[in-house]
């Protein structure tokens, strides 16, 4: 078997051509690369830059966030930010068609996205079973369950191997939510097949399988086994699609072996001897199963990939199937217990102490698990709990009443209860606006039916707009004369016997021409809510539930541990695992902070991530003093005199700490009701005007008073401050709340004073550069990427991506230039980039003479399987910006992902916590739970208020700079005390965290709420093929086009 499999021969040569210096090597390589993959790769004959010949270790990574290692059936995955569980993993699983939706001049390749390496059954180490005869495998078609089509999930990734450990810091010990595996038989070999299911009665080539029916095909087979059948099938592991494992071979004829087993309407497993005997000769319940041996693992190979060994990498194909493997057996168990939610397979939750929260939903406890390699010598159990929410099941009329707060009574004014005030009218009918509320919510819900005996699922298109007594169809007439139009309620009352008592109310739409008046729907349990469903109370009261102290969650992840018992689980003995029982200890560090510069020559010292403003100068002040400036209300009991006197007050503060406040007394305007069409514009026009008349210059700041936290007007006001006046203007938004009582005005108000202050120009505090190794003044640039996913739902298939970039542009590398763009689908590489790097070079140059040498490059919005597909074409791009502006300009480039969405925590001793219960701020993790080669770290930057702290994860795919760990770690660390509207460190590199921010800001600003219309009804064979309208302009520079002709606002931080 080669060293490198040819899916990752182009990546390995086009980063060895750029940083190793042993060129003779790379002659050697090369000759033996085909030309035609080769070319397919950004390279360039530059000579390099890096003295340091990194281990080029083409490692696969385990995807923390969502066990990529299966399968071949992946569904679309949740949003980016889907999930209010701060335990729960997030999933990016892009299709073939999502693949293609690149530009082929601009994109990366479908190999550089997706292709992993080849097949298991391929490999030189896995042992091959004989094959089935070839007309057998042409009558299955394509072999769905090939590993290989696994690990196009995973895609092979080349990583920056790890030049050592870190030592600087305090050195203490944590805990972390893992438990080291062991093979107690370390010659056990587990066996890998093909499982396909098709229906007996073929129920149509587009017809669905449930993954519950399938999972219950097998569990039947299972049980109906007997002879030398039985023990090989029930100490199987299924993943409910395509794959089973199990460490005894199967008797099996020649390769493969059809199975026909026969199972209930609704899926229940029965034991042979008590199953019903007509059902069993049903042919419409009867499934056909085909077994196919298709490759033996192992288990070995794992264990060696964990024992950092440099001979290791070779295996690495072993590892990931052996991984999966155990993964599939892992949660076996599990799966039958617990409700099994999500596309990712490794979260399971129970009604068990359930929370309910208002408007309908419950707030569900449970676990996720993951099987990982590490770097501790034995791969790795990671367990930790999660929360999710769900819609209320029971009766349609019942849950609809609480999603619209109707029909129950409510709690007093200042109650604990989630509803207050009187008692509202009958659920009998329902306007537009509740209509379309209760679409949105339940639409994709599951349901059964209660006017006749079923137990049925079926799954919720769509609500009608008309109510049931306006819906007619057409039927078959009994004596065949014409078609009969008959209503919703004549049909069911003629057809089923059942009366329809509230006529008024809409149907529930579950099929092309499927109707059903809502009160005879019963919807299911485990519909999950995610966030794009979830009102900002429901957010708030999932948050506030989900936020468990460390010792409790400690507790909480080791009572699971117990109650899981994977000692006693049967299974797990027969695949000779053993799982610890208690939690790894790892060796961490406690970083020292920097000190943080202010104005006037004074600095402060943060405390546990921390530090005070009061005292303190802003560091630099904007070009122009605070002039042009104006105040708006649009809280109806916020009044003219009382904005007066908070803004007297606001510029005493931005005054006692060095800003220059020209206009002290800025035009106030009287209460406008942003609800009344037209309002918001015509008040932010009044707003512009008044500014630009008291400075005599284009408006610098707008101040807004809302009257709470409305994310409709608050979005409202970003838009229409940006596109619609004469030219864009900051705003800064206030809550009416906050600004009229005394409590806590100070500490609002600091915060305020240093958003106003970045959007003025100027700069809060800074880090200097003596404190961030491997930044030289007037040289180097910080960049971050980030992609703006829209939310997986109903009608987004066409909604865009929105790309952002941001990047120093001083010598000091404190100032940042932003670079937007929209792009089409969900994919995760920035298309555009290789343009957006192009003007940040020439921004740079045009601030500081000359280009960077160095590019430090830090990225989020990348899951795990996406590493390789940005380490090449990113990389490729940047070097094409760099030829394109001055042939032979080569920078010196730090490749950097920065991972939010995993599962990772630590726990320290009681003398190392602080008083929430977590580590203190600077806490740093390289070993035990880190990849065996790879340079990644973990690094808890901020100190943890609420809850448990969550490190971020940072992976070195490419560092031409040649930092040690200490380096890289104290950089990091010590950029995330210079964000510049808080006196606290992030948790998140700062060009990543204003990246998000900018994307935020973005989408806001190119989405018209009026364009936004509901998506087309579906049929049961899927939606309907009509063309959908986005709510998002298709001018890919709308933003960017804004901010080149305002060279003012490009230079103020506007996304603050």
């Amino acid at each position: 078997m080669p060293i490198f499999p040819n899916t990752v021969k182009p990546i390995f040569l086009n980063i060895v051509k750029h940083s190793l210096p042993w060129k003779q090597n790379v002659a050697k390589v090369q000759a033996s690369f085909s030309q035609d993959n080769y070319n397919r790769y950004p390279s360039s004959e530059l000579p390099p830059r890096t003295s340091q010949p990194p281990f080029q270790a083409l490692m696969p990574r385990y995807d923390e966030r969502s066990d990529r290692s299966e399968y071949p059936a992946r569904s679309a995955a949740p949003s980016k930010r889907g999930n209010y569980d701060d335990s729960s993993p997030q999933v990016f699983s892009h299709s073939a068609q999502e693949r293609s939706r690149y530009a082929p001049s601009e994109a990366p390749s479908r190999s550089a996205l997706s292709r992993g390496p080849p097949s298991v059954v391929e490999s030189a180490i896995v042992r091959r079973p004989p094959t089935a005869s070839s007309s057998h495998a042409a009558s299955r078609g394509p072999q769905a369950s090939d590993v290989s089509e696994s690990f196009r999930k995973l895609a092979l990734t080349s990583y920056y191997v790890r030049p050592g450990y870190g030592k600087e810091g305090r050195p203490i010990m944590v805990k972390s939510n893992f438990f080291q595996v062991r093979a107690m038989d370390r010659g056990k070999i587990i066996y890998h097949y093909d499982v396909d299911m098709e229906p007996v009665v073929s129920r149509g080539a587009n017809a669905k399988k449930p993954k519950g029916l399938l999972r219950a095909v097998w569990e039947q087979l299972c049980l109906e086994q007997q002879g030398e059948w039985k023990e090989g099938f029930q100490s199987s592991a299924y993943d409910g699609r395509k794959n089973a494992f199990t460490p005894i071979k199967l008797p099996l004829a020649c390769g493969y072996q059809t199975f026909s087993v026969a199972v209930t309407p609704d899926g229940v497993v029965q034991h042979p001897d008590r199953r019903e005997e007509s059902s069993s000769d049903d042919e419409g319940r009867r499934w056909k199963v085909t077994v196919k041996l298709v490759a033996e693992i192992d288990l070995e190979h794992v264990m060696d990939f964990c024992k950092t060994d440099q001979k290791a990498p070779s295996g690495e194909e072993e590892c990931l199937t052996g991984l999966m493997a155990t993964n599939v057996l892992m949660r076996d168990l599990p799966s039958k217990n617990y409700a099994q939610v999500g596309a990712t397979g490794n979260r399971f939750f129970t009604m068990a102490g359930a929370h309910a929260i208002s408007r309908g939903a419950i707030v569900c406890r449970g676990f996720m698990q993951s099987f990982r390699y590490s770097s501790s010598g034995l791969p790795l159990l990671n367990l930790d709990i999660g929360f999710s929410a769900f819609l209320s099941d029971g009766p349609a009329l019942d849950v609809i009443a609480k999603i619209l707060q109707k029909g129950a009574p409510r709690g007093p004014p200042h109650g604990t209860g989630s509803y207050s005030g009187p008692q509202q009218r009958e659920l009998s009918q329902l306007n537009p606006a509740e209509i379309a509320l209760v679409k949105k919510v339940l639409r994709g819900a599951k349901f059964t039916v209660n006017h006749r005996a079923s137990s049925r699922l079926h799954t919720i298109l769509s609500v009608t707009v008309q109510p049931a007594d306006q819906i007619t169809f057409n039927i078959e007439s009994h004596d065949g004369g014409p078609d009969i139009k008959i209503s919703i309620p004549d049909y069911y009352q003629q057809y089923h016997g059942k009366q329809v008592t509230r006529p008024r109310l809409p149907c529930v739409q579950y099929g092309k021409k499927a109707f059903i008046p809502l009160e005879f729907v019963n919807l299911a349990q485990w519909n999950s809510l995610p966030p794009t469903k979830l009102t900002a109370e429901q957010t708030a009261e999932m948050i506030k539930i989900s936020a468990v102290r460390p010792p409790e969650r400690k507790q909480a992840v080791e009572k699971w541990r117990s109650e899981l018992a994977y000692e006693k689980q049967e299974k797990i003995r027969q695949w000779g695992l053993q799982v610890n029982r208690n939690l790894v200890d790892i060796r961490a560090r406690i970083l020292p902070p920097p000190r943080i510069m202010y104005g006037a020559g004074r600095s402060a010292m943060p405390n546990d991530g921390g530090w005070n403003l009061r005292g303190n100068q802003f560091f630099r002040n904007g070009k122009k003093p605070l002039c042009a400036w104006s105040v708006v209300s649009f809280d109806k009991y916020t009044g003219v005199d009382e904005m007066r006197r908070y803004i007297g007050y606001l510029c005493q503060t931005l005054r006692n700490h060095g800003v220059v406040v020209a206009n002290r007394t800025p035009e106030c305007i009287a209460p406008r009701d942003p609800r009344q069409e037209g309002n918001i514009l015509a008040a932010l026009k009044e707003a512009g005007r008044a500014a630009y008349m008291a400075g005599k210059c284009a408006p610098q700041l707008i101040c807004c008073v809302l009257p709470g936290r409305d994310a409709w007007l608050y979005e409202g006001i970003k838009r229409i401050s940006f596109t619609e006046l004469n030219a864009p203007v900051p705003t800064q938004c206030m809550q009416a709340a906050k600004i009229r009582s005394p409590r806590g005005i100070d500490a609002y108000t600091g915060n305020l004073v240093m958003k106003i202050q970045s959007k003025l120009g100027g700069l809060t505090h800074s880090i200097p550069l003596s404190n961030l190794p491997g930044m030289v003044e007037g040289s180097t640039m910080l960049l971050g990427g980030d992609l703006g996913l829209p939310p997986i739902k109903a009608g987004n298939e066409l909604v865009p991506t929105v790309a952002c970039t941001i990047a120093t542009y001083n010598a000091a590398c404190d100032t940042y230039s932003a670079q937007i763009r929209l792009q089409e689908g969900r994919g995760e590489i920035i298309q555009d980039l290789s343009s957006m790097i192009e003007e940040h070079l020439k921004i740079f140059k045009k601030h500081n003479g000359d280009y960077p040498d160095r590019i430090l490059i830090f990225r989020d919005g990348i899951s795990e399987g996406q590493y390789a597909a940005a380490l090449t074409y990113e990389h490729g791009a940047v070097l094409k910006a760099c030829e394109r502006l001055q042939p032979g300009y080569r920078p010196r480039l730090l490749m950097c992902i920065c991972a939010k969405r995993h599962n990772t925590r630590f726990f320290g001793n009681e003398r190392d916590i602080d008083r929430s219960g977590n580590l203190p701020s600077g806490l740093v993790v390289d070993s035990v739970v880190t990849h065996p080669y790879a340079f990644d770290f973990f690094l808890q930057a901020h100190a943890g208020r609420v809850g448990t702290a969550r490190p971020t994860h940072y992976i070195c795919l490419l560092d031409e700079l040649s930092s040690t760990p200490d380096q890289l770690q104290q950089l990091v660390h010590n950029l995330c005390h210079s964000f510049t509207r808080c006196t606290r460190s992030v948790s998140l590199v700062p060009v990543c965290y204003i990246a998000d921010l900018v994307c935020q800001k973005a989408r806001i600003i190119v989405r018209d709420p009026r364009l936004d219309s509901a998506a087309p009804s579906e049929s049961s064979a899927g939606r309907s093929a009509g063309t959908r309208k986005t709510s998002f302009n298709i001018d890919i520079m709308q933003v960017q086009k804004i901010l080149e002709k305002n060279d003012e606002l490009a230079e103020v931080a506007w996304w603050m």
